[in-house]
């Protein structure tokens, strides 16, 4: 993987363009162990990172695992929601050293990126929208995590939009309209709160998690995921970062497909340790064209 210190543009002929239809997304692991998410926005090869809480080495491997690699060969940049250990791994400080590309996140963000690790040539603190050379408008939303929050992302090319959002204590307004009329959903759905309540973790910790700045229970993603989807123009909903102690997927899996019956079979949960099928995203008239 390799890329240059600016954020590349690709230029394409009117042509080209109508070949290059489709998005490519594959949720590469997801759980407190680490997370990551690789997403192309046409089929040059070239691809973002969502959060870098796997190692170079994991990122590689699982794009093999899920039959990727032909579409996802060349690193553009990473774009980190926040720096919690999984979100972003140390050892990608060093990758960086050896193969820049650029690291986008939010300012609130870039002091702790330094000190964790984040060479200050890769880093691109922003503050509001922007475009990735020119194939995506990226639009940054605040959410509620922790002290300094999270930051969910959308991502609109020409022929799909796609939302992420992960680690956010609660669904805000503004996330609700940032993510309208979207192809493709990935969310949280961290707890199940029944299992939270009887784990054997300190009360200060469930507090913590449940507390409105730390994860979405499955009930609060459901009714998220219902308000997101009502439009009907989502084809692909996916879960992310699912507790390993105090959440099931077959839990989370009965309670959408009986909340949200006309999702069920895009419905696709990631796993801490294996990479979600690649999905192909692009908008219902570019589908039929």
């Amino acid at each position: 993987m390799h890329g240059s210190h600016q954020p590349p543009t690709i230029h394409l002929s009117q042509q080209s363009r109508r070949f290059r239809m489709s998005a490519f997304v594959c949720v590469l692991g997801s759980s407190s162990r680490g997370n990551a998410t690789a997403i192309s926005f046409d089929d040059s090869g070239r691809f973002i990172l969502v959060d870098a809480g796997l190692t170079p080495k994991r990122v590689r491997g699982a794009l093999v695992e899920a039959g990727a690699s032909a579409r996802f060969h060349t690193l553009r940049a990473i774009f980190l929601t926040h720096l919690d250990r999984d979100h972003w791994s140390p050892s990608w400080a060093k990758q960086l050293q050896c193969s820049p590309v650029p690291v986008i996140l939010r300012r609130a963000h870039a002091e702790q990126a330094i000190a964790l690790g984040v060479p200050a040539a890769c880093l691109r603190p922003i503050d509001g929208a922007f475009r990735l050379g020119e194939t995506a408008e990226v639009r940054p939303i605040a959410v509620p995590h922790d002290e300094i929050g999270s930051t969910a992302f959308r991502f609109d090319c020409d022929h799909a939009s796609i939302g992420h959002a992960t680690d956010l204590g609660h669904v805000t307004a503004e996330l609700l309209e940032a993510f309208r009329d979207l192809d493709m959903l990935s969310i949280e759905s961290n707890y199940d709160e029944a299992l939270q309540r009887r784990s054997s973790r300190p009360e200060s910790i469930k507090e913590r998690i449940m507390g409105g700045r730390g994860h979405l229970s499955n009930e609060q993603s459901v009714e998220a995921a219902r308000l997101l989807t009502a439009s009907g123009t989502v084809r692909h909903l996916v879960l992310l970062h699912l507790s390993q102690e105090c959440n099931r997927p077959q839990i989370v899996r009965d309670l959408f497909c009986a909340r949200l019956p006309a999702m069920a079979e895009s419905l696709v949960i990631s796993r801490p340790n294996e990479p979600t099928p690649l999905l192909q995203v692009r908008r219902r008239e570019a589908a039929v064209a």
